[in-house]
């Protein structure tokens, strides 16, 4: 009783404070918060009012004894015509309390607005989020528990930071589910802040990308509605009435969206592992697979990778094998047939190739090893891994840091070879069968969502909307100059301009320079067979180069070693046999 009574003061405590005289108004059934820092209310309504004149019923507290907007007065609950509504067109309001004037502006989004309430942090506190969605009534505040998240962008001194939602029942603070967007009926949700890229939408629109290219897990035919991602939504966001600016409103990655199979537990409480889930966190031996530890899992962590699923605290279980035994297998395997004959036992493959050909070309330089989710549907049935890509921010010429310049290492023609660590995809790109089939799946990709243009129209189609919305301008003003960006300028117009250029260059130099057809004899890859090719062989079988050097190029005869007979092989293409 003395708990919930605690909640209840807290929640009347909350929405007093948001409930106070000119914080929300009511605009034709749309909700209208205050945006303190630029005393502007703004309002979400549906896109189709946009170009139009918007006459709209006015609702405000009792305490305004007048409002007026655009020099009109306007009782409570009286119509006002909104002329020509637009993007950044704001409508000025005075409102008067007693012998209070406040003067503001109202203006109009079609994006969501989403307002948290509550003083939050590392740890999860209790408050009040709620989600505006321009085509739905008038939003109510929904009871929240609420933390911060993220790694290097949750250090101290970040400004712009991300969030975790869980959505709580107020009564007694069980676990309550919401559905926003369309997206999936769920209590846990997300707040991507975009807080170092220049462009806010890389990450969510990379995402969506990976849904729409990446062929489904292995086990898609046998259990419906697997989700192999992240799907969310551009939303602007009030942080205790302050605008901070344009989120990605998300899913997170967990077990209901890869479908992994629960956990059994047995009458007296002990638990069946069957679904895992794991994620790439930090870069190690173990997360590129190169240089694992040797002694397996224990816990909730391994080496850079933390198990996500099921939760440790939850049945004081763990299941490791299946990831250190795919591990250990990269490790220990050269390119020969245990690679061809054994990798889609460990990998699923299809999609570990479609993830090969998703980083290569937008250059994900932070989620070849790290950012990566690894899920196991029910190691009980099959031990096959498939990846899922996370936090897709560091791309398309997206330098890790704003602090950082390097402009060959975020270089549209830089080879992949440069920056790709992680083992199994460099053993796959070095096994001739694999490779050739990872070329024909990019040239069918590049008729479809790898199209240059079509990917260049996926972004403008996303900088468009914020710009024609007003969230463009509204996020510069913020954000521009903070120390989050180094004190750089936001201008997302112009990083527009450069990512397009990058795009066209990327996808261009993978057609000439990295998928592209082997040619029989082409030792050292210079698209040439010629006496140069056969000194790289007797390199290998003297021992002065590693064979892997060659990416799979010096096993000639394919039987996957190096020998004479390989450069026999050389010398009758170079001689015409």
């Amino acid at each position: 009783m003395k708990k919930r009574q605690f909640l209840l003061t807290m929640g009347m405590i909350v929405l007093t404070a948001m409930a106070s005289w000119g914080q929300t108004l009511n605009i034709g059934g749309h909700r209208a918060p205050l945006d303190t820092l630029n005393n502007t209310w703004l309002c979400s309504i549906p896109q189709s009012l946009f170009g139009g004149d918007f006459t709209a019923t006015v609702t405000h507290d009792d305490a305004i004894t007048a409002l007026s907007i655009d020099g009109v007065d306007v009782p409570s609950g009286e119509p006002f015509e909104f002329a020509g509504i637009e993007g950044g067109k704001q409508y000025m309001v005075t409102a008067q309390m007693g012998d209070t004037t406040f003067e503001g502006c109202i203006t109009f989004t079609w994006l969501p607005i989403v307002e948290l309430s509550g003083t939050f942090g590392n740890s999860y506190t209790q408050g009040y989020v709620t989600v505006s969605e321009p085509d739905s009534a008038f939003a109510e505040p929904l009871f929240a528990k609420v933390k911060w998240r993220g790694g290097a962008t949750n250090s101290s001194g970040r400004h712009k930071r991300n969030y975790h939602i869980k959505f709580l029942n107020e009564e007694d603070t069980t676990k309550e589910n919401h559905r926003f967007f369309g997206l999936r009926n769920d209590n846990s949700w997300l707040l991507d802040a975009g807080q170092i890229d220049f462009l806010r939408v890389r990450n969510r629109i990379c995402s969506d990308l990976w849904l729409d290219m990446a062929r489904k897990p292995w086990y898609a035919d046998s259990i419906a509605n697997v989700r192999n991602g992240s799907r969310g939504q551009m939303v602007e966001v009030l942080l205790n009435g302050a605008y901070v600016g344009i989120y990605n409103m998300c899913e997170p990655i967990d077990r209901k969206q890869l479908k992994l199979q629960r956990y059994d537990l047995d009458e007296r409480g002990r638990a069946t592992i069957h679904g895992v889930l794991w994620k790439a966190s930090t870069r190690t031996g173990s997360v590129n697979m190169s240089n694992p530890l040797e002694k397996m899992g224990s816990g909730i962590v391994w080496d850079g990778y933390e198990l996500k699923y099921p939760e440790y605290d939850e049945i004081r279980a763990y299941h490791w094998r299946s990831l250190c035994n795919a591990v250990w297998f990269a490790r220990r395997a050269d390119a020969n047939y245990a690679l061809r004959d054994s990798m889609n036992y460990y990998f699923d493959v299809p999609v570990m190739m479609d993830y090969y050909i998703f980083i290569i070309s937008l250059q994900a330089l932070d989620n070849e090893c790290c950012n990566i989710y690894y899920s196991v549907q029910d190691f009980r049935k099959n031990t096959r891994l498939t990846m899922t890509p996370w936090d897709l921010d560091i791309s398309l010429g997206q330098n890790y840091s704003p602090t950082v310049d390097l402009p060959d290492m975020v270089s549209p023609e830089r080879y992949p070879e440069k920056w790709i660590s992680h083992v199994p995809m460099c053993d796959m790109y070095e096994v001739k069968w694999y490779y050739n089939e990872m070329v024909e799946r990019y040239r069918e990709l590049r008729k479809t969502y790898l199209n240059t243009d079509s990917m260049v129209n996926r972004f403008r189609v996303a900088i468009n909307e914020l710009e024609m919305t007003g969230a463009a301008a509204r996020e510069e003003a913020r954000w521009s100059g903070d120390s989050d960006l180094a004190g750089k300028e936001l201008d997302l117009s112009n990083e527009m301009d450069y990512v397009e250029d990058w795009i066209r260059r990327r996808m261009a130099y993978l057609d000439e320079n990295v998928f592209i057809d082997r040619l029989d004899g082409d030792v050292n890859g210079d698209r040439e067979v010629n006496i140069a090719d056969v000194n790289c062989l007797i390199d290998v079988i003297l021992g002065v180069v590693e064979p892997s050097n060659f990416r799979g190029r010096a096993y000639v005869n394919d039987d996957y070693e190096v020998n004479i007979a390989d450069v026999n092989a050389v010398i009758d293409i170079i001689v015409g046999k």
